[in-house]
């Protein structure tokens, strides 16, 4: 789950209360100063400058152990054999290295740690790693530049490094950041999202959060960025290609199979389609890396309750009140229901909300004798059964 960074317009006036929307505020005037500082961050050419200045084996060295300057990253072992070297030896090298690389007095290194730390402050004071690097790069999606990063919070001794567990994703945080803060708040939105039983988008999560007293004692420090900051470090909490969010393991969320991508794409898309159409949707969405085929989509349609074939080729969901069976059956439903006789347009009216047909097919069916009988000019309602007449 990620989002571009926001510009966000001027404000001009401040409010020192210690309220949300001075919160707001702030965190304008720094988004605006750290994207700023992003346009002109150029992670590759500042970590050439400083490989620059190190020995070449040793920038030969970290520069396989991060993957530097184009290079995969290697292990200990690997290096070492390559160096006639001990594995041992191999990280003392790099330890070394980067601890003399920590002491220089790069300006440019310091501004880039400068940028990384208020980047990491914004958020809330940790963001995941893959979160991080797309908002310093944001418009340089070059691999050298991501390995470059990755390096860079080596070289911080302000960023501590979060290993990815079963609850949360890589991440960075600045040091003192207390875990338990982001545990607290992931596991308020899990509740929330439990209570509500089904996707919501984020405003609504936040704004069922900001009625809970976590809310209410940090209001200050959880502002909407910090918020989706953490949502991105979640892994029991996700989001789907139309913005909603959920639970990982729900099938909105996570769809298993192509009735669950067809159920998706057909319900945001708001009307019936063909088979075909619905297969194009659901490759436009790409839930995932596998593709979709037309005769699969149409075979899995037409047995999954969740879909009713309203006409040829053409599927609609059950819950939108279309009815399968052929056109007369429909229309004797329309007639049971209404309860009384029902004029011709009446009649079309219902049918075509309950299937995807011509008026002309509807007449056809409306014709049949056998189940339907003409009322007065233009009225018809159901026939009545040949022994039942004259009783």
């Amino acid at each position: 789950m990620c989002y571009t960074i926001e510009k966000i317009g001027d404000m001009t006036e401040l409010d020192t209360n210690n309220n949300p929307q001075s919160s707001n505020i702030l965190d304008t005037i720094m988004g605006n100063q750290t994207l700023s500082s992003i346009n002109k961050f150029e992670p590759a050419v500042l970590v050439r400058e400083l490989l620059g200045t190190l020995k070449d084996r040793d920038r030969d060295i970290l520069g396989k152990r991060f993957g530097l300057e184009g290079s995969s990253v290697e292990t200990l072992e690997s290096i070492g054999q390559a160096n006639g070297l001990t594995r041992e030896r191999v990280r003392q090298i790099e330890k070394d290295s980067i601890s003399n690389l920590k002491k220089s007095t790069n300006k440019n290194l310091e501004q880039a740690l400068q940028l990384i730390f208020d980047c990491i402050v914004e958020h809330g004071n940790i963001v995941s790693e893959e979160f991080l690097i797309q908002t310093l790069l944001y418009n340089k999606p070059d691999i050298k530049d991501q390995q470059a990063v990755k390096f860079l919070l080596s070289l911080g001794d302000q960023f501590k490094y979060y290993k990815e567990d079963s609850k949360f994703y890589a991440s960075w945080y600045v040091v003192g950041f207390d875990i338990h803060r982001l545990t607290d708040v992931i596991d308020n939105f899990i509740k929330i999202l439990q209570d509500a039983g089904k996707v919501i988008t984020q405003e609504v999560l936040n704004q069922s959060f900001k009625e809970s007293d976590l809310y209410r004692e940090h209001s200050f420090e959880l502002t909407d960025k910090v918020l989706r900051s953490y949502l991105n470090i979640s892994r029991a909490i996700q989001s789907n290609p139309f913005g909603e969010i959920g639970l990982s393991d729900w099938n909105e969320i996570r769809p298993r199979d192509v009735g669950d991508k067809a159920y998706l794409v057909l319900k945001h898309h708001g009307k019936p389609e063909h088979y075909s159409q619905i297969t194009k949707l659901i490759n436009e969405h790409k839930f995932d890396e596998r593709a979709a085929y037309q005769e699969t989509v149409h075979n899995e349609l037409i047995k999954d309750e969740r879909f009713v074939l309203i006409g040829r080729g053409i599927y609609a969901l059950s819950e939108w009140g279309f009815k399968k069976g052929v056109v007369a059956d429909v229309i004797r439903e329309v007639l049971a229901s209404f309860g009384k006789p029902m004029s011709r347009d009446e009649i079309i009216s219902e049918v075509m909300k309950k299937r995807h047909v011509k008026r002309n097919t509807i007449l056809v069916g409306l014709s049949n004798k056998k189940i339907f009988q003409k009322v007065g000019k233009d009225r018809y309602s159901l026939a009545v059964p040949a022994e039942n007449v004259g009783v």
